[in-house]
């Protein structure tokens, strides 16, 4: 069997044909529902008051502050960080669209949508290689409601494009069943590619998916992945931001086990704790225990689990490797003895959902062990219940002090307030964490007044 047609067969496979038995209609309904549900449950990990009225960093600063100061076109392609961050940019458009006492909660909300529709994405790209329903809905939960994210990326505009990459790297496998589908997949994959350089690491994959191509549908996921990876080329070369200089450290490697292999394995929560009563003892079972499981996964899979574990794992080790080392995080995110905690968690997302897909995708294809619909095998039963019994201890991520005050509408207030005893002609919002800010003219805000051209 030459090259192309193994990869044809086993890594982008065709997915498994079914009849549905929902209408056109019927199926709209349950997948709107499951979006909404997918919304209301980001809403609450992070607690409504915090996540409707409040703006978390970069949300209210840069994003919401670029929509309201600049025009849609300079604003939405306006780089951050030395690149393209369009996503979140036009999340802070959406809020800049509303009034402005609702803007937290439109950036909350079309963020949470975002990463829904990521799960969505997950949900039928992975069809073909995690064909038990159970197994993949285990997948997108993980997805939306990742256990390792904490606070920070949750409802956040800013930190969308990292759930966004783990949708594309299944999009970059899936053989969509029509033009259409290609299409909105396409778009996605653009879409993600002009908001993050993060889909470079997919390279691999993409050249692979070349090799395999079938057809225009192949090609339209192709092309849209590459577009968005090369723009992004130009943008950081010529880019003039002061950026962070990367840090090499070897914390790096530490951090890996603990907030990947540990994290991605109990969920945040649990690994911390997991880690403050049994330290090193405990990860070095835990390595053990994963390399044993990974051999026999390997052994008793079909080439589709072998292709994709020869695919994922490195990539999840050098996409957070690279990550770690490039916003020079790797001492501060790294747990000390005794202590663990979830600063940081969007550069673990992706690097543990990759390897988290590695263990569902063995599962599935093992010989015996694959069931398309029906009961659970106790291997993916045991599995299904560590991962989602991780994300139950991690599910709830609020806190109110350090996320959530001022609150938006008090904020908005004091802001008018010192307007008018200042007479100012822009008022500053405080947000959240302490020392960011919004600043808009007085006129705009509650009791506020801009300085007539006498004073």
């Amino acid at each position: 069997m030459t090259l192309r047609r193994s990869l044809q067969e086993w890594l982008f496979p065709a997915p498994p044909r079914g009849r549905s038995t929902l209408g056109g209609g019927e199926y709209a309904l349950v997948l709107v529902a499951l979006l909404v549900l997918a919304v209301v449950l980001q809403i609450l990990r992070v607690g409504p008051s915090s996540a409707l009225d409040a703006l978390w960093a970069e949300d209210g600063q840069v994003f919401l502050q670029g929509a309201l100061s600049g025009g849609f076109w300079d604003t939405v392609f306006s780089t951050y960080a030395g690149y393209l961050v369009l996503v979140p940019r036009l999340i802070g458009e959406a809020g800049a669209a509303v009034p402005l006492r609702d803007a937290p909660a439109a950036v909350a909300i079309c963020s949470a949508i975002v990463v829904a529709l990521s799960g969505l994405a997950v949900w039928h790209a992975s069809a073909a290689h995690i064909r038990n329903p159970y197994l993949r809905g285990t997948l997108v939960g993980l997805t939306v409601l990742v256990p390792v994210g904490n606070l920070e990326s949750v409802a956040s505009g800013a930190y969308v494009p990292w759930y966004m990459l783990f949708a594309t790297f299944w999009l970059l496998l899936w053989r969509p069943p029509s033009t259409r589908a290609a299409s909105l997949g396409g778009l996605f994959v653009l879409l993600t590619g002009l908001s993050t350089p993060g889909v470079w690491f997919f390279a691999p994959v993409a050249a692979l998916r070349a090799v395999a191509a079938r057809g225009r549908r192949d090609l339209i996921l192709l092309g849209s992945w590459a577009a968005g990876a090369f723009v992004q080329v130009p943008v950081i070369l010529f880019n003039e931001e002061e950026t962070v200089a990367p840090l090499w450290s070897s914390d790096i490697w530490t951090v890996y086990i603990q907030r990947v292999l540990d994290g991605g394995s109990f969920g945040e929560r649990a690994a911390g704790a997991a880690w403050q009563v049994l330290g090193w003892p405990f990860l070095i079972a835990l390595i053990a225990a994963l390399a044993v499981g990974l051999a026999i996964g390997l052994r008793r899979s079909n080439p589709t689990g072998r292709y994709l574990a020869a695919i994922a794992i490195p990539t999840s080790l050098g996409m957070f490797v690279f990550s770690i080392y490039q916003r020079a995080v790797g001492p501060q995110m790294i747990w000390p003895d005794g202590d663990s905690f979830g600063d940081g968690g969007r550069y673990v997302i992706v690097p543990a959902l990759l390897l988290v897909s590695v263990a569902l995708v063995l599962v599935d294809q093992s010989p015996g062990r694959r069931i398309a619909s029906g009961r659970l095998p106790w291997v993916a039963a045991a599995a299904t219940v560590v991962l989602l019994g991780g994300l139950a201890t991690s599910f709830y991520v609020g806190n109110p002090e350090g996320r959530g005050q001022p609150p938006w509408g008090t904020a908005l207030e004091d802001a008018g307030a010192a307007c008018n005893a200042e007479h100012s002609p822009e008022g500053r919002i405080a947000t959240s964490p302490p020392g960011w800010v919004v600043v808009v003219p007085c006129d705009q805000l509650p009791s506020g007044s801009a300085p007539s051209a006498a004073r």
